[in-house]
């Protein structure tokens, strides 16, 4: 192997090495120096190239993350391809509520991975069970074992807080290798104390679609489920591709004005919530798209003053037991949507008049955002969505990748 290296090395030294065409998408670990879709030895004559003068350094071509290029780079680009990694630095998407815009920051995972405090709700728990990496979980949120999809899966595992207010002193304690935490919080003071024991937070979102390819193949990579992550990203992508391609051509006139509420009465988040952040790419005009931050109190007022075609309201299972996967009827939603007709004035709101508010559980967002947004795109546009069953689809996913049957009702009411 070290011969082959070498010649390569050799190569890249007398020649001009361009980097390839853009792929795809970019890898986003360090190491993958010619910033394509993976890392092979094409990396290696593009490092060596940086090296000698001849390209030009990329964001990811300090493949050791030391601050600097050099030939431990090439060394960790060769264990990399080998398998033998002892590290990787990946990039995390980092953005809390309160945050303008999305953070592109690193962190260096130490390897192999193999005890995890799954701690981004349920979540990242559901991940490392698709992955088949249950056993990996030593720790999980207090409320996880309510996700009924995965409870046979992480009954076992202790509670360590809450997801946004973790027991740090427990997790200390239980010491895991890593520490799986959401990318939409400020968990700043929690890092530092978790570096100082020798622990690693990883922060990562698997509910976002503009995310989700990046998150997916960066613990992948860190778990060793490469192709299993490109089968997860090949089911979401068929189905955000079909929502785009069928809505993309209307006109603001097509499509309906939309009021999202989340998990609170008359309370709005901006796009941290899966309901409102689906309203654009599902077709639909967002009557509060100008408000920011998160637990925006909301005018009922103003509602009827915007009289939106569609009303939207988010809840969970947490927040609502008889929805999700364990709900036995529509009892406790169908009384949800009612009360929300009931209010005051509201009687005069097209959404209202026409039927058309609708309660969604956030755990259909989960790690299969497509899915979510399958049901968004169908009660904004049922005609133009009129062939596709989300629970269908939700009923494949479960089975593909969890090995279970599909029960419950996450979306009230459903459409024909």
């Amino acid at each position: 192997m070290r011969v082959i290296t070498l010649g390569l090395i050799v190569l890249a030294s007398v020649l001009l090495y361009a980097a390839p065409a853009a792929a795809d998408f970019t890898l986003d670990i360090f190491g993958n120096a010619n910033m394509d879709d993976t890392i092979n030895a094409d990396d290696i004559a593009y490092l060596q190239g940086i090296i000698n003068g001849m390209n030009k350094e990329t964001e990811l071509s300090d493949a050791n993350y030391d601050g600097k290029i050099d030939q431990l780079d090439l060394a960790q680009i060769e264990e990399i391809i080998r398998g033998e990694e002892k590290n990787l630095t990946i990039i995390q998407y980092i953005k809390p509520s309160s945050a303008p815009e999305m953070a592109r920051t690193p962190v260096k995972v130490p390897l192999p991975i193999e005890s995890i405090a799954a701690l981004s709700g349920t979540y990242g728990p559901e991940m490392l069970c698709v992955l088949g990496d249950a056993d990996k979980i030593v720790a999980v949120t207090n409320t996880a074992a309510n996700r009924g999809e995965i409870r046979d899966m992480i009954k076992d595992k202790p509670g360590v807080g809450a997801t946004f207010e973790w027991d740090l002193e427990k997790v200390l304690q239980i010491h895991p290798d890593v520490v799986l935490g959401y990318a939409s919080y400020d968990y700043s003071e929690q890092r530092k104390t978790l570096e100082a024991a020798g622990i690693t937070l990883i922060q990562m979102n698997f509910n976002r679609p503009e995310v989700y390819a990046g998150e997916a193949r960066n613990i992948g990579w860190l778990l060793g489920k490469r192709d299993r992550v490109e089968e997860l990203i090949d089911f979401e992508e068929k189905y955000i591709d079909l929502i785009e391609g069928r809505v993309k051509g209307l006109n603001d006139g097509e499509k309906p004005r939309v009021y999202a509420e989340s998990y609170k009465d008359l309370q709005y988040s901006a796009g941290s919530t899966s309901v409102t952040a689906a309203i654009k790419p599902c077709g639909g005009i967002n009557i509060f798209e100008e408000l920011n931050g998160s637990n925006n109190e909301i005018d009922p007022e103003q509602v009827i003053s915007d009289n939106p075609q569609v009303i939207l309201k988010m809840t969970s299972h947490n927040d609502m037991p008889n929805s999700g996967y364990d709900a036995g009827n529509t009892t406790q939603m169908a009384a949800k949507v009612k009360e929300m007709e009931n209010r005051t004035g509201w009687s005069k709101i097209d959404a209202v008049k026409d039927e058309r508010v609708y309660i969604i559980t956030s755990d259909l967002a989960s790690i299969h955002p497509s899915i979510f947004n399958l049901y968004i795109a169908k009660w904004l546009h049922p005609e133009l969505f009129k062939d596709i069953d989300p629970v269908e689809i939700q009923r494949e996913w479960l089975q593909k990748f969890l090995g279970i049957e599909f029960k419950g009702v996450f979306g009230y009411p459903l459409l024909d």
